[in-house]
Protein backbone atom coordinates (compact mmCIF):
# COMPACT_ATOMS: atom_id res chain seq x y z
CA UNK A 1 0.00 0.00 0.00
CA UNK A 2 1.18 3.29 -1.00
CA UNK A 3 2.42 5.58 1.64
CA UNK A 4 -0.79 8.11 0.59
CA UNK A 5 -3.10 5.70 0.85
CA UNK A 6 -2.16 4.51 3.51
CA UNK A 7 -2.38 7.82 5.29
CA UNK A 8 -5.78 8.73 3.21
CA UNK A 9 -6.90 4.92 5.00
CA UNK A 10 -5.85 6.00 8.60
CA UNK A 11 -7.59 9.61 7.94
CA UNK A 12 -11.09 7.89 6.97
CA UNK A 13 -10.63 5.44 10.31
CA UNK A 14 -10.39 8.15 12.81
CA UNK A 15 -12.98 10.06 11.24
CA UNK A 16 -15.44 7.50 11.38
CA UNK A 17 -14.06 6.02 14.80
CA UNK A 18 -14.59 9.56 15.79
CA UNK A 19 -17.86 9.98 14.79
CA UNK A 20 -19.14 6.17 16.13
CA UNK A 21 -17.69 7.09 20.11
CA UNK A 22 -19.32 10.33 19.28
CA UNK A 23 -23.01 8.57 18.57
CA UNK A 24 -22.03 6.21 21.16
CA UNK A 25 -21.33 9.10 24.03
CA UNK A 26 -24.42 10.88 23.09
CA UNK A 27 -26.32 8.04 23.51
CA UNK A 28 -25.08 6.63 26.68
CA UNK A 29 -25.10 10.24 28.06
CA UNK A 30 -29.07 9.86 27.34
CA UNK A 31 -29.50 6.78 28.91
CA UNK A 32 -26.08 5.68 31.26
CA UNK A 33 -24.94 3.40 29.53
CA UNK A 34 -21.82 3.05 30.62
CA UNK A 35 -19.96 0.63 32.57
CA UNK A 36 -19.66 3.52 35.34
CA UNK A 37 -23.57 3.86 35.32
CA UNK A 38 -24.03 0.05 36.34
CA UNK A 39 -25.19 1.11 39.76
CA UNK A 40 -25.95 4.78 40.10
CA UNK A 41 -29.10 6.11 40.62
CA UNK A 42 -31.49 5.20 37.82
CA UNK A 43 -33.83 7.90 37.97
CA UNK A 44 -31.48 11.06 37.55
CA UNK A 45 -31.79 14.15 39.25
CA UNK A 46 -34.68 12.83 40.94
CA UNK A 47 -35.74 14.20 44.61
CA UNK A 48 -38.02 12.73 46.38
CA UNK A 49 -38.70 16.41 48.36
CA UNK A 50 -39.48 18.07 45.48
CA UNK A 51 -42.25 15.97 44.82
CA UNK A 52 -45.90 17.11 46.02
CA UNK A 53 -47.68 14.84 43.35
CA UNK A 54 -47.99 12.40 41.69
CA UNK A 55 -50.38 9.75 39.94
CA UNK A 56 -50.14 5.90 39.76
CA UNK A 57 -52.45 4.02 36.87
CA UNK A 58 -52.52 0.87 35.95
CA UNK A 59 -55.02 -1.67 33.48
CA UNK A 60 -57.04 -1.38 36.62
CA UNK A 61 -57.48 1.98 37.91
CA UNK A 62 -55.94 5.49 39.17
CA UNK A 63 -55.05 7.01 42.26
CA UNK A 64 -53.89 10.63 42.47
CA UNK A 65 -52.10 12.13 45.12
CA UNK A 66 -51.00 15.73 46.38
CA UNK A 67 -49.84 18.20 49.26
CA UNK A 68 -52.24 20.34 50.00
CA UNK A 69 -51.10 22.93 53.08
CA UNK A 70 -48.57 20.67 53.57
CA UNK A 71 -50.63 17.63 53.82
CA UNK A 72 -50.91 14.26 51.55
CA UNK A 73 -54.56 13.90 50.86
CA UNK A 74 -56.19 11.61 48.19
CA UNK A 75 -58.29 13.46 46.22
CA UNK A 76 -60.82 10.92 45.15
CA UNK A 77 -62.31 10.89 48.67
CA UNK A 78 -62.72 14.97 49.35
CA UNK A 79 -59.36 15.52 50.62
CA UNK A 80 -58.76 12.17 53.18
CA UNK A 81 -55.67 12.09 54.89
CA UNK A 82 -53.50 9.98 52.65
CA UNK A 83 -51.39 7.63 54.41
CA UNK A 84 -47.84 9.26 54.55
CA UNK A 85 -45.74 5.69 55.42
CA UNK A 86 -47.12 5.07 51.76
CA UNK A 87 -46.57 7.95 50.38
CA UNK A 88 -42.59 7.96 51.41
CA UNK A 89 -42.29 4.47 50.28
CA UNK A 90 -42.86 4.90 46.75
CA UNK A 91 -41.17 8.27 46.62
CA UNK A 92 -38.22 6.84 48.32
CA UNK A 93 -38.39 3.60 46.52
CA UNK A 94 -38.36 5.62 43.18
CA UNK A 95 -35.15 7.66 44.39
CA UNK A 96 -33.36 4.89 45.29
CA UNK A 97 -33.99 2.75 42.68
CA UNK A 98 -30.20 1.83 40.74
CA UNK A 99 -29.33 0.97 37.28
CA UNK A 100 -28.22 -2.97 37.66
CA UNK A 101 -28.40 -3.39 33.52
CA UNK A 102 -29.51 -1.55 30.29
CA UNK A 103 -31.19 -3.41 27.31
CA UNK A 104 -32.34 -2.30 23.88
CA UNK A 105 -35.64 -3.05 23.52
CA UNK A 106 -37.63 -2.20 20.52
CA UNK A 107 -41.61 -0.89 20.94
CA UNK A 108 -42.96 -4.06 19.88
CA UNK A 109 -40.86 -6.06 22.71
CA UNK A 110 -42.04 -3.69 25.04
CA UNK A 111 -45.22 -5.98 26.36
CA UNK A 112 -42.83 -9.18 26.91
CA UNK A 113 -41.65 -6.80 29.93
CA UNK A 114 -44.69 -5.38 30.72
CA UNK A 115 -43.54 -1.94 30.22
CA UNK A 116 -46.74 -0.75 27.78
CA UNK A 117 -48.47 2.12 28.77
CA UNK A 118 -52.02 1.68 30.64
CA UNK A 119 -54.53 0.96 27.65
CA UNK A 120 -52.12 0.38 24.98
CA UNK A 121 -51.79 -3.23 25.75
CA UNK A 122 -53.46 -6.27 27.45
CA UNK A 123 -53.45 -6.39 31.42
CA UNK A 124 -50.13 -9.13 30.93
CA UNK A 125 -48.38 -6.44 28.40
CA UNK A 126 -48.77 -3.18 30.78
CA UNK A 127 -47.25 -1.92 33.83
CA UNK A 128 -47.62 0.70 36.59
CA UNK A 129 -47.17 4.40 35.58
CA UNK A 130 -45.66 6.38 38.03
CA UNK A 131 -45.67 9.87 37.61
CA UNK A 132 -43.98 12.69 39.65
CA UNK A 133 -44.78 16.47 39.81
CA UNK A 134 -43.75 19.79 41.40
CA UNK A 135 -46.00 22.51 42.96
CA UNK A 136 -46.34 24.02 40.00
CA UNK A 137 -47.64 20.94 38.67
CA UNK A 138 -44.85 20.02 35.73
CA UNK A 139 -43.49 16.46 35.74
CA UNK A 140 -40.36 16.41 37.26
CA UNK A 141 -40.30 12.00 36.75
CA UNK A 142 -41.70 9.54 35.01
CA UNK A 143 -41.40 5.97 34.36
CA UNK A 144 -43.14 2.77 33.57
CA UNK A 145 -42.67 -0.43 36.38
CA UNK A 146 -43.10 -3.42 34.74
CA UNK A 147 -42.29 -7.40 34.78
CA UNK A 148 -40.31 -8.64 37.97
CA UNK A 149 -37.82 -11.02 37.63
CA UNK A 150 -38.06 -14.43 39.61
CA UNK A 151 -34.89 -14.51 41.56
CA UNK A 152 -32.99 -18.15 42.17
CA UNK A 153 -32.37 -17.68 45.58
CA UNK A 154 -31.44 -21.60 46.24
CA UNK A 155 -28.20 -21.74 47.41
CA UNK A 156 -25.18 -24.83 46.62
CA UNK A 157 -26.61 -27.78 48.26
CA UNK A 158 -30.35 -27.32 46.68
CA UNK A 159 -32.31 -26.12 50.12
CA UNK A 160 -34.93 -23.59 48.54
CA UNK A 161 -35.04 -19.73 50.61
CA UNK A 162 -37.83 -18.30 49.69
CA UNK A 163 -36.99 -14.48 48.25
CA UNK A 164 -37.65 -11.32 50.58
CA UNK A 165 -37.73 -7.84 50.12
CA UNK A 166 -38.22 -6.38 46.68
CA UNK A 167 -36.75 -7.94 43.11
CA UNK A 168 -35.23 -6.74 39.87
CA UNK A 169 -37.47 -5.60 37.89
CA UNK A 170 -37.52 -4.04 34.10
CA UNK A 171 -38.61 -0.06 34.48
CA UNK A 172 -38.94 1.89 31.15
CA UNK A 173 -37.49 6.26 31.84
CA UNK A 174 -40.12 8.69 30.07
CA UNK A 175 -38.31 10.25 27.20
CA UNK A 176 -35.58 7.29 26.88
CA UNK A 177 -36.67 5.49 23.51
CA UNK A 178 -35.62 2.15 22.46
CA UNK A 179 -33.34 1.20 25.63
CA UNK A 180 -34.96 -0.17 29.16
CA UNK A 181 -33.33 -0.43 32.51
CA UNK A 182 -33.34 -3.69 35.20
CA UNK A 183 -33.37 -1.91 38.51
CA UNK A 184 -31.17 -3.97 40.91
CA UNK A 185 -34.52 -3.76 43.52
CA UNK A 186 -37.60 -2.78 42.19
CA UNK A 187 -40.99 -1.94 43.90
CA UNK A 188 -42.45 -4.11 46.82
CA UNK A 189 -46.01 -2.55 46.42
CA UNK A 190 -47.58 -0.56 43.76
CA UNK A 191 -51.32 -0.02 43.75
CA UNK A 192 -54.27 1.63 42.41
CA UNK A 193 -56.58 0.52 45.15
CA UNK A 194 -57.76 3.56 46.67
CA UNK A 195 -58.16 2.44 49.90
CA UNK A 196 -54.46 1.14 50.46
CA UNK A 197 -53.65 4.75 50.47
CA UNK A 198 -55.53 6.30 52.71
CA UNK A 199 -54.73 6.96 56.21
CA UNK A 200 -56.01 4.57 58.19
CA UNK A 201 -54.73 5.96 61.65
CA UNK A 202 -57.13 8.79 60.78
CA UNK A 203 -59.94 7.44 62.65
CA UNK A 204 -61.53 7.00 65.99
CA UNK A 205 -59.41 4.60 69.17
CA UNK A 206 -61.87 4.30 72.26
CA UNK A 207 -60.01 3.12 75.17
CA UNK A 208 -61.24 3.21 79.15
CA UNK A 209 -65.00 2.74 77.91
CA UNK A 210 -67.46 4.03 80.78
CA UNK A 211 -70.53 3.36 79.39
CA UNK A 212 -72.35 1.95 75.87
CA UNK A 213 -76.22 3.28 75.23
CA UNK A 214 -77.61 1.76 71.77
CA UNK A 215 -80.82 2.40 69.77
CA UNK A 216 -82.59 1.28 67.51
CA UNK A 217 -85.43 2.06 64.77
CA UNK A 218 -87.38 -0.14 67.21
CA UNK A 219 -87.56 0.04 71.46
CA UNK A 220 -86.59 -3.28 71.41
CA UNK A 221 -83.15 -2.58 70.33
CA UNK A 222 -82.23 0.02 72.71
CA UNK A 223 -80.31 -1.16 75.80
CA UNK A 224 -76.74 0.59 77.86
CA UNK A 225 -74.22 -1.53 79.85
CA UNK A 226 -72.23 0.69 82.04
CA UNK A 227 -69.46 0.12 85.15
CA UNK A 228 -68.02 2.29 87.60
CA UNK A 229 -64.41 1.61 87.25
CA UNK A 230 -61.96 1.29 84.60
CA UNK A 231 -62.07 -2.51 86.21
CA UNK A 232 -65.18 -3.28 86.85
CA UNK A 233 -67.18 -5.56 84.71
CA UNK A 234 -69.79 -3.65 82.65
CA UNK A 235 -72.79 -4.24 83.57
CA UNK A 236 -76.77 -4.21 82.26
CA UNK A 237 -78.60 -0.90 83.06
CA UNK A 238 -82.43 -1.33 84.01
CA UNK A 239 -82.49 -5.30 83.03
CA UNK A 240 -86.30 -6.19 82.10
CA UNK A 241 -88.35 -8.54 84.38
CA UNK A 242 -86.27 -12.04 84.11
CA UNK A 243 -83.46 -10.84 81.82
CA UNK A 244 -80.22 -12.28 82.70
CA UNK A 245 -77.43 -10.24 81.55
CA UNK A 246 -73.99 -12.33 81.12
CA UNK A 247 -70.99 -9.58 81.67
CA UNK A 248 -68.27 -12.57 80.28
CA UNK A 249 -69.93 -11.99 77.02
CA UNK A 250 -70.09 -7.86 77.52
CA UNK A 251 -66.44 -8.02 78.34
CA UNK A 252 -65.08 -7.75 74.95
CA UNK A 253 -66.91 -4.84 74.45
CA UNK A 254 -64.30 -2.77 76.89
CA UNK A 255 -61.62 -3.06 74.19
CA UNK A 256 -63.38 -3.84 70.61
CA UNK A 257 -62.89 -0.21 69.80
CA UNK A 258 -59.50 0.04 70.64
CA UNK A 259 -58.92 -1.77 67.33
CA UNK A 260 -61.29 -1.27 64.91
CA UNK A 261 -60.48 -0.08 61.62
CA UNK A 262 -62.23 0.86 58.75
CA UNK A 263 -62.08 -0.22 54.72
CA UNK A 264 -63.12 3.03 52.93
CA UNK A 265 -64.09 6.73 52.36
CA UNK A 266 -67.22 7.69 51.10
CA UNK A 267 -67.29 10.25 49.14
CA UNK A 268 -69.57 13.18 50.04
CA UNK A 269 -71.54 13.01 46.58
CA UNK A 270 -72.46 9.89 47.42
CA UNK A 271 -73.68 10.14 51.35
CA UNK A 272 -77.18 8.96 50.09
CA UNK A 273 -76.24 5.77 49.76
CA UNK A 274 -75.25 5.35 53.30
CA UNK A 275 -78.80 6.00 54.80
CA UNK A 276 -77.33 7.65 57.79
CA UNK A 277 -80.27 10.14 58.09
CA UNK A 278 -82.21 6.49 59.47
CA UNK A 279 -79.27 4.92 60.75
CA UNK A 280 -79.99 1.18 61.93
CA UNK A 281 -78.31 1.66 65.13
CA UNK A 282 -76.87 4.51 67.17
CA UNK A 283 -74.67 4.26 69.60
CA UNK A 284 -73.32 6.59 72.28
CA UNK A 285 -70.12 5.69 73.92
CA UNK A 286 -68.46 7.52 77.23
CA UNK A 287 -64.88 7.35 78.20
CA UNK A 288 -63.29 7.86 81.86
CA UNK A 289 -60.89 9.83 80.15
CA UNK A 290 -64.05 12.37 79.60
CA UNK A 291 -64.70 11.54 75.66
CA UNK A 292 -68.30 11.43 74.35
CA UNK A 293 -68.38 9.33 70.77
CA UNK A 294 -72.00 9.36 69.02
CA UNK A 295 -71.66 6.61 66.15
CA UNK A 296 -74.34 6.03 63.57
CA UNK A 297 -74.86 2.94 62.12
CA UNK A 298 -76.36 2.97 58.28
CA UNK A 299 -76.89 0.57 55.15
CA UNK A 300 -74.70 -1.98 54.07
CA UNK A 301 -71.81 -2.35 51.75
CA UNK A 302 -70.65 -5.85 50.99
CA UNK A 303 -69.94 -7.60 54.36
CA UNK A 304 -69.65 -4.08 56.49
CA UNK A 305 -71.73 -1.16 57.09
CA UNK A 306 -71.38 2.69 56.77
CA UNK A 307 -70.51 4.75 59.66
CA UNK A 308 -70.22 8.31 60.61
CA UNK A 309 -69.31 9.55 64.27
CA UNK A 310 -68.86 12.92 66.29
CA UNK A 311 -66.72 13.24 69.38
CA UNK A 312 -66.85 15.54 71.97
CA UNK A 313 -64.39 15.77 75.21
CA UNK A 314 -65.17 17.42 78.34
CA UNK A 315 -61.48 17.36 80.57
CA UNK A 316 -61.13 18.52 83.94
CA UNK A 317 -58.54 21.74 83.68
CA UNK A 318 -56.86 21.48 86.87
CA UNK A 319 -55.62 18.57 88.61
CA UNK A 320 -57.59 17.32 91.65
CA UNK A 321 -54.92 16.64 95.41
CA UNK A 322 -55.30 13.66 97.08
CA UNK A 323 -56.68 13.76 100.16
CA UNK A 324 -54.12 13.89 103.44
CA UNK A 325 -53.84 10.89 105.00
CA UNK A 326 -53.25 12.46 108.50
CA UNK A 327 -54.17 15.92 109.80
CA UNK A 328 -52.47 18.77 109.67
CA UNK A 329 -49.95 16.80 107.11
CA UNK A 330 -49.94 17.52 103.51
CA UNK A 331 -50.93 14.93 101.45
CA UNK A 332 -47.66 15.37 99.00
CA UNK A 333 -44.19 16.38 99.29
CA UNK A 334 -43.32 19.56 96.86
CA UNK A 335 -41.38 16.85 94.69
CA UNK A 336 -44.63 14.81 94.83
CA UNK A 337 -46.72 17.66 93.72
CA UNK A 338 -44.36 18.54 90.99
CA UNK A 339 -44.21 15.04 89.00
CA UNK A 340 -48.01 15.05 89.62
CA UNK A 341 -48.36 18.43 88.08
CA UNK A 342 -46.66 17.59 85.15
CA UNK A 343 -47.92 14.15 84.50
CA UNK A 344 -51.07 15.62 84.59
CA UNK A 345 -50.72 18.61 82.37
CA UNK A 346 -48.82 16.09 79.92
CA UNK A 347 -51.94 13.66 79.69
CA UNK A 348 -54.14 16.79 79.45
CA UNK A 349 -52.45 17.74 76.25
CA UNK A 350 -52.44 13.78 75.11
CA UNK A 351 -56.38 14.39 75.61
CA UNK A 352 -56.24 17.07 73.98
CA UNK A 353 -54.26 16.37 71.23
CA UNK A 354 -56.44 12.96 70.68
CA UNK A 355 -59.80 15.07 70.31
CA UNK A 356 -58.38 17.24 67.82
CA UNK A 357 -57.14 14.68 65.44
CA UNK A 358 -60.43 12.34 65.44
CA UNK A 359 -62.49 15.66 65.42
CA UNK A 360 -60.40 15.97 61.86
CA UNK A 361 -62.47 13.34 60.34
CA UNK A 362 -65.76 13.24 62.47
CA UNK A 363 -68.82 13.65 59.99
CA UNK A 364 -66.73 11.18 57.25
CA UNK A 365 -68.73 8.43 56.61
CA UNK A 366 -66.61 4.95 56.66
CA UNK A 367 -66.94 1.59 55.51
Amino acid sequence: MKKNQLILLLAVLAVTGGAAVWKYSKRSSAIGNVPGEIGKDLLKNFNPADATAFTVKDSKGEVVIEQKDGKWIVPARDGFPASIDAVNELRDNSASLKIGEIQKVGESQLGRLKLKKPGDGTEEETGTQVSFRDSSGKEISAFIAGKVLSSDNTPPGGFSMSPTGPKAQYIKVAGVENFVYKARDGFTRLETDLKGWLDKTAFIKIDKIKSVTVTGKEPAEAWKISRETETAELKLDAPAAGEEFEATKASPVSTAFSFVQFNDVLPAAEAAKAALDQPLRTAVITTFEGFTYTIKVGAADGENHFISYAIDGKFDETRTPPEPKEKDKPAETEEEKKKADEAFATALAARKKKLAEEQATAGRIFS
